[in-house]
């Protein structure tokens, strides 16, 4: 029994050596034809390199905002590279303003009112700039870029996406224009912020809205500018408005516009002919 039992243990170790080899072939044929499926699926198709799935993208774009939400800066934006390094990828514009989002909040982190607040805002405008470069934007986005850069301090920033805002969008051009009028006098500059309100009075088929912003844009650029500068713009448009000669109010703000200005004929004259006009009117 015994030298049965040891014939046989040489032999069944002779089968096992030999089994083995083919074993490990079968499982690396196995394997390779996975790999290779896998591959297929997501756009090898015989390429040397693999082409992203927009899954694949989708989900690099929301484990960067999950990280962004937990405050984890730096892993958002490693997520983020394959992205940011291919500018014709599909999701390459919003990997780019996830980029955008994560610089800022990581900026507004930083104590309030500190150096280090203000050097991180200024630092922001760079990315800004290279963001409005890429153009085509939608209105909507136009308008986020104008909130953020109002927030970070670069008013003439936002007053340009506002202004491009209102380019892509004729439906909300009055009050995109006003918002940029006013990102304009934010930052220091109400002459032309009081320009935009002229040219949007000149526009309006509201004469009381028309009005209304002709006599605040008039303010903001004699503030700005002084009140020969504010005679000049409102002459030009009263031109193209003659009908607003009729509006005695305006015509007794342009008379002490003119005086201001040193024009005190003027005044006069403006006066002289709205005292006319009244007297017609009262006849009548």
């Amino acid at each position: 029994m015994t030298f049965i039992s040891m014939s046989i243990a040489p032999k069944q170790a002779r089968q096992d050596h030999l089994l083995r080899p083919a074993s490990l072939l079968l499982f690396i044929l196995v394997v390779l034809a996975v790999v290779f499926a896998v591959a297929w699926q997501y756009g090898w198709h015989g390429r040397l390199a693999f082409q992203e799935s927009a899954a694949d993208a989708q989900a690099q774009i929301e484990g960067a905002r999950l990280m962004l939400r937990s405050g984890q800066y730096r892993g958002a934006e490693r997520q983020l590279q394959p992205l940011l390094c291919n500018s014709a990828h599909p999701k390459y514009r919003d990997a780019r303003i996830l980029q955008w989002q994560i610089a800022m909040t990581e900026a507004m982190a930083q104590k309030s009112g500190s150096p280090a607040r203000a050097h991180a805002l200024y630092a922001l405008r760079p990315m800004l700039r290279s963001l409005y470069a890429l153009d085509s934007w939608s209105a909507a986005q136009w308008r986020g870029f104008a909130h953020d850069a109002f927030a970070i301090g670069a008013y003439s920033m936002s007053a340009q996406a506002w202004m491009a805002a209102a380019q892509a969008d004729p439906d909300r051009a009055l009050a995109d224009r006003k918002a940029a009028a006013d990102a304009w006098a934010a930052g220091g500059d109400p002459a032309r912020g009081g320009q935009i309100l002229l040219d949007l009075a000149a526009q309006s088929r509201d004469p009381d809205q028309a009005e209304s912003l002709l006599v605040e844009g008039l303010r903001w650029i004699e503030g700005g500018a002084g009140a020969k500068a504010a005679l000049v713009a409102v002459q030009a448009a009263m031109q193209r408005h003659p009908e607003w000669w009729q509006k005695r109010d305006l015509v007794l703000l342009l008379a002490h516009l003119a005086l201001s200005a040193g024009r005190p004929k003027l005044a006069a004259q403006w006066l002289h002919a709205e005292l006319l006009r009244g007297t017609a009117r009262n006849k009548s």
